[in-house]
């Protein structure tokens, strides 16, 4: 999941209207289906190749875009150091996604990923003036941890300490995630918002290649027609269109409105890995969803009408 700096790209402020809605909700069920996709491309690929891969296709296809819409990816020299150290924090939160993934299922996966919006709460409180937690945010923040301590303990048919290993590395991802976002805040004071995705993914597409080699060369690849699709799946619709779509929007609507909406994606990731995967919905992940989506909701939510 690749995310536009929301509170900076939203320009006209319009009224959401029935479409817009919908189309939103498309978006976050997008998002929703990219555990799962991972999950999938999981059975025929490692996971740092997937990154790999995922991510040369994304760069393509935004490379594709900005020739299209003339958008220009010329930087000073320096902005440069600073891309490159945000493209490290995104070859690790990626790679910790994946390699999480692996061990745990695709359920998990998605909730924890989604509890980003928390971590930028946290962190915006600190470092972002005038974006403080208040009684409402803290109260959403406490229902949405006890939701990730509830999914912790769900545990189904899989071996404790693979599940509880690879939930550690999604949330780690998740918390990754997070940071890339506040960054993002930063960046795009400066600099526009596909500027900094795009020389993200030309600095760190390269090290997923790098790492997979080193690490995973010995490892078996077995791709199928599921396999393929996932990969693009996850490079064409999550890398790509969604970041473009999402950013487009932004432009329209109110960025705290919007995001909103986020309190949707880990329930859509929840269903699609019951429909592709076949997991079991317990009652215990069912609970824990719904306190993180209800979490999320709440903190993310719009304080009043004309909040941006």
């Amino acid at each position: 999941m690749v995310s536009a700096p929301e509170a900076l790209l939203s320009f006209e402020n319009q009224p959401m209207g029935l479409g817009a809605v919908v189309f939103t909700l498309f978006l976050c069920f997008l998002w929703g289906g990219l555990s799962p996709a991972i999950k999938l491309s999981l059975t025929g690929m490692p996971p740092l190749a997937i990154a790999a891969w995922r991510f040369l296709i994304g760069l393509i296809a935004l490379l594709i875009w900005c020739r299209v819409k003339e958008i220009s990816l010329r930087l000073p020299r320096r902005f440069h150091p600073l891309l490159l150290g945000f493209g490290l924090v995104f070859v690790a939160q990626i790679g910790t996604l994946n390699i999480g993934t692996k061990y745990t299922t695709g359920s998990h996966s998605i909730v924890f990923l989604s509890t980003n919006p928390l971590w930028v709460a946290l962190l915006a409180h600190c470092l972002i003036p005038n974006d403080r937690l208040h009684w409402r945010k803290s109260l959403g923040l406490m229902v949405a941890f006890a939701g990730v301590c509830v999914v912790f303990l769900d545990r189904g048919k899989t071996p404790g300490s693979e599940v509880l290993l690879g939930d550690a590395l999604v949330l780690g991802s998740g918390v990754l995630l997070g940071v890339i976002q506040v960054y993002s805040k930063f960046l795009v004071r400066s600099i526009n918002a596909f500027q900094v995705i795009v020389w993200e993914l030309i600095y760190g597409t390269p090290l997923y290649f790098i790492l997979s080699f080193i690490f995973e060369r010995q490892l078996r690849v077995q791709l199928t027609s599921a396999v393929v699709a996932a990969v693009l799946y996850q490079g064409l619709v999550v890398a790509a269109f969604c970041f473009v779509t999402w950013t487009n929007l932004l432009r329209r609507y109110s960025a705290s409105k919007m995001t909103a909406f986020h309190f949707t994606t880990p329930i859509f990731g929840v269903l699609l890995s019951r429909l592709i995967l076949g997991e079991n919905i317990l009652p215990g992940l069912a609970a824990g969803v719904a306190l993180v989506a209800i979490g999320i909701y709440v903190v993310s939510r719009p304080e009043g009408t004309n909040r941006q």
